[in-house]
């Protein structure tokens, strides 16, 4: 008797361990059905959830220009196009639709899981004066009815990615001149070939270059400089700072600092 109860006993276990399995797997298909979107901060350079757009580092000609956001889907791939529901945060946001941007509807294609959402961003005479904010996330939809909070960075440290994005994404835009969102990011050219940011040393820089256009990092798209460009940049910088103290003393910045280059 006390061998068939010992039995009996393994094979309740067993059932009970079947049945919550069966469980864990039906709850695991129903999440898979949910299809959800996010914005792919991955594909971000330098600082990830926000970036800092100024036409006053275009040309005085460029009155449209357009910021890509790139989503991507969790869920299986669609036999179908799916429109994404990128939206703006009106609470959090000061641009004016029509105005100063127009986000162009944009879908995943069929049988595809990424996609970018173009954001047209328009130079207008406020933007000399002020600064406005566009804040972007996704909203839920009959397509992508999974609302997603937060997603995880792909680089990880003992297993665990290093950190977390929050949904959205801020967009401040100006025609004013600005601290580049890159300037201090890692491997960046601005900070490598240029020191410490300041404001003063930015507008000489563009004043002695003649360049308004950078990229991230100064090295990270195809309007870029080269290495061998920034390096000729560097000396024109040396010399001409030179000539102004020769002149003036010492260049000082808005924060009390003297205006100085670093030695390659």
């Amino acid at each position: 008797m006390k061998t068939i109860f010992h039995i009996h006993k393994i094979q309740f276990l067993s059932l009970i361990l079947l049945l919550i399995m069966a469980s864990c797997k039906k709850e695991e298909l129903m999440y898979e059905d949910k299809a959800g979107i996010y914005i792919d901060k991955e594909k971000f350079v330098g600082v990830r959830d926000s970036t800092s757009y100024s036409f006053a580092e275009k040309a005085n000609t460029v009155m449209l220009d357009t910021i890509y956001i790139p989503v991507k889907i969790s869920g299986n791939m669609s036999p179908v196009d799916r429109i994404v529901p990128l939206k703006v945060d009106e609470n959090l946001t000061t641009a004016l639709a029509g105005t100063h941007y127009q986000i162009l509807e944009t879908k995943i294609k069929a049988n595809e899981i990424t996609g970018r959402v173009p954001i047209l961003i328009k130079r207008t005479a406020d933007l000399k004066a002020k600064q406005v904010r566009l804040y972007v996330k996704i909203a839920t939809s009959a397509e992508f009815p999974l609302q997603i909070m937060n997603t995880k960075t792909n680089n990880t440290f003992n297993g665990e990615p290093v950190g977390t994005y929050v949904p959205g994404y801020l967009i401040k835009l100006s025609d004013q001149l600005l601290k580049p969102d890159t300037w201090d990011a890692s491997g960046s050219w601005f900070k490598l070939f240029f020191g410490t940011y300041s404001a003063t040393k930015y507008k000489f820089i563009i004043d002695i270059t003649g360049r308004v256009v950078w990229g991230p990092r100064a090295r990270d798209s195809a309007e870029s400089p080269t290495a061998a460009q920034m390096y000729i940049y560097l000396a024109k910088l040396v010399s001409a700072l030179y000539e102004y103290e020769k002149v003036n003393g010492p260049m000082i910045d808005e924060t009390g600092n003297q205006v100085t280059f670093p030695k390659l």
